[in-house]
């Protein structure tokens, strides 16, 4: 056994130093990072445009004096139900003929204008691409009804007192924290995938490169063929995490000058804590897992060709085995909750989502010993196959050793 483990310590280690200090491993690290700040950067600038092109925009044209009773009553809404719901507006005194102003208006494309409110507050009328009862007329309705109301209140010299509404908070109404916990599940489920399926797929074309130049026959030959898998597949989990060390840095570091504070994620039922550390061990047992089965495949492959064919079928497996996980993260004791926990592949993900909603311990101790039988089992099965079909042919040293 110690033989066993100085033979991968020594591929692994073989491996980690190569990738690690080589040239191009800081293009490793600034990969994502850079692909999220442009995300971020062109999502923003995006959506700015979005919401300028599609603003829905009506023209008042009233005198001032009414056009100041809707913008007041518009702006006493938005308060309550956000600038983003309400119709933007903005005043046109009225001019010669009514209908060539509104024609013109309703024409003039750079104004973008969709609506043209016409006649008084008492009563209006709207014209342009509108339905009755529609959102546009709903909003415009509920616009003028309240500069009604305030007119009316202004006549009457009487002020309406304002609501106090009394109001008792209550945090650990279940309703309430069950849905605040279903978010930070949701959270540690897309974590695990997302950086799964960033960092596992090169165990896919890993062995090209000692295939190709006859090193993995000779590796074959001194050492046992299982000990090169498990110094390989651990070699790129303790790459990813140094990955995932320092793009966790710089998100702190992100967070730290640009965060507005307040806000994050709900707290999980375990802790935060116990969460985290719970997040870095499925996290490593989902790399080994599947890092396990991409390796056991891709020794297989003769060619880059071969490899980058086998690259969209096990992309959409991994997101068949996510939807798998997301649909049992709400029903852990289900036959669908208790299948996805005990299913290999989709057993961290599940299991993730369930420290977040329930603070028993016990069923997170058994599923790592589960999951961790099942590398073992992968690692055993993708070597054999590697012995059998790809070093069949290299004799017996290989065959013995292996």
């Amino acid at each position: 056994m110690m033989g066993f483990l100085r033979a991968a310590y020594v591929v692994g280690r073989r491996d980690f130093v190569a990738s690690v200090y080589s040239r191009y491993f800081i293009f490793f690290l600034m990969g994502p990072l850079i692909i999220i700040g442009m995300s971020i950067l062109f999502g923003s600038v995006t959506q700015k445009v979005a919401q300028q092109n599609t603003r829905t925009r009506v023209a008042v044209v009233l005198t001032a004096p009414e056009y100041r009773a809707i913008a007041e009553a518009r702006d006493r809404l938005a308060d309550s139900l956000g600038p983003e719901e309400l119709p933007e507006i903005s005043q046109f005194e009225p001019k010669g003929d009514q209908h060539a102003q509104v024609r013109a208006l309703l024409d003039a494309s750079d104004k973008r204008i969709v609506a043209v409110l016409t006649g008084s507050i008492a009563h209006p009328t709207l014209t342009g691409a509108i339905e009755p009862g529609g959102g546009l007329y709903r909003h415009m309705t509920l616009i003028i009804d309240e500069a009604l109301r305030q007119r009316a209140i202004a006549a009457s010299g009487h002020a309406i007192p304002a609501t106090n509404l009394e109001v008792v908070s209550s945090s650990d109404a279940a309703g309430a924290v069950a849905a605040m916990r279903a978010v930070t599940a949701g959270f540690g489920q897309l974590f695990l995938f997302f950086l799964t399926v960033l960092l596992s797929g090169m165990l896919l074309s890993n062995m090209l490169e000692e295939k190709s130049n006859k090193v993995i026959e000779v590796l074959a030959a001194a050492i046992p063929v299982d000990a090169i898998f498990v110094g390989k597949i651990v070699s790129m989990l303790a790459i990813s995490l140094v990955g995932v060390t320092v793009w966790a840095g710089a998100a702190l570091a992100a967070a730290s000058l640009w965060g507005r504070g307040g806000g994050g994620l709900p707290p999980p039922a375990v802790g935060w804590p116990t969460f985290m550390i719970l997040l870095l061990l499925y996290f490593s047992v989902n790399y080994l897992l599947l890092g396990a089965l991409f390796l056991g495949i891709g020794s297989q492959a003769g060619s880059v060709r071969e490899v980058q064919t086998l690259s969209m079928p096990i992309t959409v497996g991994q997101m068949l085995i996510f939807a798998f996980a997301s649909f049992a993260s709400t029903s852990f004791n289900s036959p669908l909750g208790i299948a996805a926990a005990a299913f290999p592949f989709s057993s961290p993900l599940t299991m993730i989502a369930r420290a977040a909603q329930t603070p028993e311990l016990w069923p997170h101790a058994a599923a790592l010993v589960w999951q961790g039988v099942w590398v073992w089992l992968v690692v055993r099965i993708g070597s054999s196959l590697f012995r059998r079909n790809v070093l069949k042919s290299g004799g017996g040293a290989a065959a013995s050793r292996g």
